[in-house]
């Protein structure tokens, strides 16, 4: 067995391209589909990490198993080839990746997109972004250099900086088969010729494109395209120097132009040195791009022929799974300097405390249910931990992480210290082994008052149900401050900001800045009594941010271009109404909550429901579940959904909208907005206008609800002391 830690991608993509490399049908399907699970991995071979393992079969005969290209369904012609291939039993997850990123292989001979595995996350252009001369200064993500034109040399093979520090810069375009773009693999050379490449990578306006796909290839057109493409670079960032170069005095002049020439010459022009240093900073760029993927730390197990058996052995041994040494481990072995209680046992400690209930600053809608609760545990019942085989939930474990370090280092809530290196691995594990520990207890604390929060506030049952991470976080940072969490004025203004940022999508892309500058911007309203009119305008965003939570991607009339709405919004707007107690469908007497579960396989569990049921929409000889499946059908819009109970799931089950709606309590009809077609029979257009119209009401339910909440915050008059 061959053992290769360092590999050539240029020429692995090379042998795929000549389906040397073979994806047997055997193989599991393509899953990497998350855009920054992708990311994630580009960053890391452009950071020089390593990235993980492949495993090849070698054989002599490609008819041995019926093979696919990769990233393609279609099974190969393998009669028509002929001499020695490698079959790629392990690794077709990171390999499809980096090949349609750092190249135009899998789509070469493309006539349908729906040949590609996964047509939604191929059909993407990864692009570095360079800070264009005016927006560089205050970057902090040049971590090329450009601003000075002074690539770091020092250590490229093993440069400082981290792959968290490349997603920043990481840009990712979509395309679809017929709109055109210059940089999609579909559009004839006639309408993307190099120089239309060219002027595209330059026309955004804070920052430059460098196409990833062009790394690879060696031949004369795509270096045509290259060369074009930094002339074009050059041109707008000399032009920008010079600029600024102009409008400074004689004396600062000087000391400016000495940063690029050790030899100041008043007859050679600024912007002729300015171009050199460019050129020679734009040979090192490209030359360190081309060294990443030509020695990319992927290690390859290549098996002879002989020893398939072998083979099988270690495709077992590779995705038996396994405990990897984490971040959390090693902050473990940081505070067992200082405590002699594990931390893991601590934590789990301070879990099972049970929660600090303020009634004071439960809303009104929810007093009632709060008042039933005994013997309650915010984090408990939220599932942050498993009693039953003693483990943390690792989204609870890695919340702690981000909420401790930013505990430590921001211990006085001061907004503009609250930044994004606090949240990286580098600084987590910076942090001093004390510090650490003297903070474990009301971290857990604030952990648990969020998870209250989330509970009363949010309609939101377990910890799986919180999408996204960041918002854990801010909340538990929030609350470390007990005047804070004791004020209900805080509460209200947490409560708009968090359906305002879940309904605008606001974390939807660039999750980490967004993330910081929320929280920069909440703690500034509380310490200094700011006015938060930023709140205000990401008010006007619910349901209404383009391509994420508007009506139009909602009511499913963006599905030609492929755009569907995300799952998640589904449960967003689940959560909303089941944030206010509601009677159940049949009973009036029952109430559904967040607290109203008693077990999860009994009646009161919830589930969620198709408003207008798919068994009473599907066709003949069609199955509710292809109907699930139909990623194109309205029937599955976020605005088709309700959470009721499983006793009323089953009682409803497939009867049309119209013979249940009139069977429920007119309490549960009006609070979850349910009402019935004008026929008994009825189409898409009307299954359009129905939400369409439900689609108005919800809208305009969050808006009221996040301003009451506003006017009730008293913000403006909000002080700290």
């Amino acid at each position: 067995m061959e053992n290769k830690n360092i590999s050539d991608l240029t020429e692995l993509i090379k042998q795929i391209e000549a389906n040397e490399i073979l994806l047997p049908d055997f193989q599991r399907e393509f899953v990497w589909k998350d855009v920054e699970q992708q990311k994630q991995l580009v960053a890391s071979v452009l950071a020089r990490m390593p990235i993980g393992s492949i495993l090849l079969l070698q054989s002599s005969n490609p008819k041995e198993f019926s093979s696919k290209a990769l990233g393609r369904k279609q099974i190969i012609n393998t009669s028509e080839l002929g001499g020695n291939v490698e079959y790629l039993l392990d690794g077709q997850q990171r390999m499809t990746v980096l090949t349609n990123v750092f190249s135009n292989a899998i789509f070469q001979g493309l006539t349908s997109v729906n040949d590609l595995v996964a047509p939604m996350a191929l059909k993407r252009r990864f692009f570095i972004k360079l800070p264009k001369w005016k927006s560089a200064e205050n970057s902090e993500e040049d971590i090329f250099g450009f601003h000075d034109l002074n690539f770091p040399t020092n250590n490229i093979d093993n440069p400082t900086y981290l792959s968290g520090e490349i997603m920043p810069i990481l840009e990712v375009i979509e395309f679809n088969k017929n709109d055109g773009k210059v940089f999609n693999p579909f559009t004839s050379e006639e309408k993307a010729t190099p120089n239309d490449l060219a002027k595209f990578c330059i026309s955004k306006k804070d920052s430059y494109l460098i196409p990833l796909y062009l790394i690879t290839s060696n031949d004369q057109k795509t270096n045509r395209k290259i060369s074009r493409i930094a002339t074009k670079i050059k041109d707008d960032y000399v032009s920008d120097m010079k600029d600024y170069y102009d409008r400074l005095s004689k004396d600062e002049q000087e000391k400016f132009i000495k940063k690029y020439t050790d030899e100041p010459d008043e007859d050679r022009k600024s912007e002729d040195i300015f171009a050199g240093n460019f050129n020679a900073w734009w040979t090192s760029f490209n030359e360190y791009l081309k060294d990443c993927v030509k020695m990319t730390a992927l290690s390859q197990l290549v098996v002879s022929e002989a020893q398939r058996g072998r083979a099988i052995d270690i495709y077992e041994n590779l995705n038996r799974g396994g405990v990897s040494l984490n971040t959390f481990d090693l902050m473990t072995a940081k505070v067992a300097v200082v405590s002699s209680e594990g931390l893991y046992q601590r934590l789990i400690k301070y879990i099972l405390e049970p929660t600090e209930i303020d009634k004071n600053v439960v809303p009104e809608r929810m007093e009632a249910e709060v008042a039933k609760l005994t013997n309650y545990n915010a984090s408990l019942r939220l599932g942050c931990y498993n009693e039953n085989n003693n483990t943390i939930a690792p989204k609870y474990l890695n919340a702690f992480l981000d909420v401790i370090s930013l505990r430590c280092y921001n211990p006085d809530f001061i907004p503009r210290e609250y930044k994004l290196d606090y949240i990286k691995q580098d600084k987590i594990l910076d942090l001093n082994p004390e510090n650490i520990n003297q903070n474990v207890e009301i971290v857990c604390k604030g952990i648990d008052r969020a998870s209250f929060f989330l509970q009363t506030r949010c309609g939101i049952r377990k910890l799986s149900e919180v999408n996204n991470l960041f918002i854990l976080v801010l909340l538990a940072c929030i609350f470390l401050k007990d005047k804070w969490f004791h004020d209900k004025k805080v509460h209200n203004l947490l409560e708009a900001w968090y359906w305002c940022v879940i309904f605008s999508g606001e974390f939807d892309k660039d999750q980490n800045r967004n993330f910081i500058k929320n929280i920069q911007l909440l703690t500034k309203s509380l310490v200094d009594s700011q006015d938060i009119e930023w709140l205000k305008n990401m008010k006007s965003m619910i349901l209404n941010a383009p391509n994420y939570s508007d009506k139009e991607l909602l009511l499913y009339e963006k599905v030609d271009d492929e755009r569907y709405p995300k799952k998640n919004l589904a449960d967003y707007i689940c959560q909303f109404l089941l944030s206010e107690p509601c009677p159940s469908m049949f009973d009036s007497e029952e109430v559904m909550s967040v607290f109203s579960e008693k077990t999860k396989s009994d009646n009161t569990s919830l589930e969620a429901h198709h408003i207008i049921p798919l068994g009473s929409v599907k066709k003949i000889g069609q199955v509710s579940g292809a109907l699930r499946r139909d990623v194109r059908s309205i029937y599955n819009s976020p605005l088709n959904f309700i959470y009721i109970t499983k006793k009323d799931n089953n009682s409803i089950s497939d009867k049309s909208v119209n013979d249940y709606i009139q069977e429920i309590t007119s309490e549960a009809r009006s609070r979850l907005m349910l009402t019935k077609f004008q026929n008994d029979e009825y189409n898409d257009d009307d299954v359009k206008d129905f939400l369409s119209e439900r689609f108005d009401r919800l809208q305009g339910l969050i808006r009221n609800r996040v301003g009451e909440l506003l006017a009730n915050s008293g913000y403006s008059s909000y002080c700290s002391n």
